[in-house]
């Protein structure tokens, strides 16, 4: 073979007519490379969209979050204005809150059409099923909460926003909130919703569940119009009320420690304490378990008397205040026959309305407040908590827990209407000249074990004084008039609770 055909062979041996196998290798390693490549990029395509859902649905997570800590902050927001408006929420009295010198605020109950309150659900809107009142519940005993009646519901849940700070929401949400009112009646055998009160005595004593219903909203484009808004949550939180006090004190003072002070004190008798006819002045604590006796050895001087000695008239004057100044414990000087019980310089006599007792109560607090004092927070919780006495006045009413190093009283506060019960823990607690206070005052010490009382002028207290306290020095005139009108309305003050197994964030009717 010349040189010309074996070029020509080796020619067609690359074109691979007669190639070996050798000549062959590497179509499978192209096609694996490929199909890896496909698959690749399969799997790239299938992560590119796992990784798209999951950005959605976190998106879809945050956007449901933001919405639902809305609803339950407006809901934690309704449960402080249920607080703050104790007096109103039960009452139909058009002026239940002086509010200014001349200004009232009407009872929930007291709906003119033009003021927040209480609206009756109808049938129409029980009917609709984005309405508040929507349910299988009787339209004649249910309520709902409006902040503008004059307003027209048409056909949105029929219920304008409760008053709420908007304010501190993330940016592009927003928030409503109202309220339904089902008042019980555990007396009657058939259950569920009853009317509104009739008097004060049924305010008083109205026990009832309050569902507060908090809509959030997220991603708004306009967070005026819920409909603009992608993310939405529901909460409903039901509370109860429940009564401050265990029962009203039956005498004007109760008193834990040292008695009598100092100073001067005069104590104005509950004129059917122990009895039909059985004056009843004070209580003190005998009880060896907590108690080293009582020291009727002081330097101060105190009285005890009947209401007309006091008053210096047969019948008590309209309200409660005294009118006829400066009302005292009988025409002074030390003639016994306008004193209950005395000390006057040397001279000591405990009358049956002093009632010294051996059971006495060492856990004062528990028995007032039904709970045991070392949990006072469950009652402070449900009071008005201040650090100082100094903004308080005739305008304020209900549970008042002041909590600081000092609290000075010189003023008006409460009113008869509408008392207070103020619990003093402070450090020192000074009754100063003009002190009027209008309801129950009580001196705490378990929140400082060295909490005292003192008086540097004439200070009245309208209703009952509990001391749980130290009574450490009166310079002036310390007086506790017992008033058990003023009294009744104090135990009727109420607090908020939360209903066990209540909370929920489903089946609530959409707000439209």
């Amino acid at each position: 073979m010349n040189q010309h055909d074996k070029f020509s062979h080796r020619f067609s041996l690359v074109k691979g007519r007669d190639a070996p196998l050798k000549w062959q290798a590497g179509g499978l390693t192209i096609f694996t490379g490929l199909l890896v490549l496909i698959l690749m990029t399969m799997m790239l395509m299938y992560a590119a969209r796992v990784g798209v859902l999951e950005q959605r649905v976190s998106s879809n997570e945050l956007r449901q979050k933001i919405a639902f800590h809305a609803a339950e902050s407006v809901a934690d927001q309704g449960a402080e204005y249920m607080l703050a408006n104790m007096s109103r929420i039960f009452s139909a009295n058009p002026e239940a809150v002086q509010f200014g010198d001349t200004s009232f605020r009407a009872g929930w109950f007291a709906n003119d059409g033009t003021t927040p309150g209480w609206n009756q659900c109808t049938a129409d809107m029980i009917a609709k099923p984005n309405h508040p009142c929507g349910g299988d519940i009787p339209a004649t005993v249910l309520w709902f909460f409006y902040d503008d009646p004059t307003t027209t519901m048409g056909d949105v849940t029929g219920a304008d926003s409760m008053p709420i700070d908007l304010t501190g929401l993330p940016a592009n949400s927003t928030a409503r909130l109202t309220t339904l009112l089902c008042i019980i009646d555990f007396g009657s055998p058939a259950g569920g919703c009853i009317g509104a009160p009739a008097d004060e005595t049924a305010e008083q004593e109205t026990v009832a569940v309050m569902q507060l219903m908090g809509y959030g909203y997220s991603d708004c484009t306009d967070t005026t119009d819920i409909t603009t808004c992608t993310g939405e949550a529901r909460v409903a939180w039901p509370l109860s009320n429940y009564k401050n006090l265990s029962g009203p004190p039956g005498v004007p003072l109760t008193a834990k420690g040292t008695f009598p002070p100092t100073g001067t004190a005069e104590i104005v008798a509950n004129p059917n304490g122990g009895g039909l006819g059985v004056s009843l002045t004070t209580w003190l604590n005998e009880n060896p378990a907590c108690s080293s006796g009582i020291q009727v050895t002081s330097s101060g001087s105190w009285q005890t008397c009947e209401m007309h000695e006091c008053y210096q008239q047969d019948s008590r004057p309209d309200g409660v205040t005294c009118t006829a100044k400066p009302c005292r414990c009988g025409p002074g000087g030390n003639d016994p026959r306008y004193f209950l019980s005395w000390k006057k310089s040397q001279t000591s006599h405990f009358g049956i309305d002093i009632i010294v007792d051996d059971e006495f109560p060492c856990d004062l607090f528990e028995f007032y407040f039904d709970v045991p004092r070392n949990m006072y927070t469950i009652v402070k919780s449900a009071a008005l908590v201040m650090s100082d006495c100094n903004s308080l006045g005739p305008y304020h009413s209900g549970l008042i827990w002041i909590s600081g190093p000092i609290c000075k009283i010189k003023q008006v506060i409460g009113s008869p209407e509408n008392p207070v019960m103020l619990v003093t823990a402070a450090t020192e607690t000074h009754l100063n000249s003009g002190a009027e206070i209008y309801g129950v005052f009580y001196a705490f010490d378990g929140e400082d074990i060295n909490a005292s009382v003192v008086s540097n002028g004439h200070a009245t207290v309208y209703g009952a004084a509990v001391i749980d306290a130290t009574l450490e020095k009166y310079q002036g005139t310390f007086q506790v008039v017992y008033a058990d009108g003023v009294l009744a309305n104090a135990h009727g003050l109420n607090g908020v609770g939360s209903v066990s197994g209540g909370w929920r964030d489903f089946g609530l009717p959409a707000w439209e």
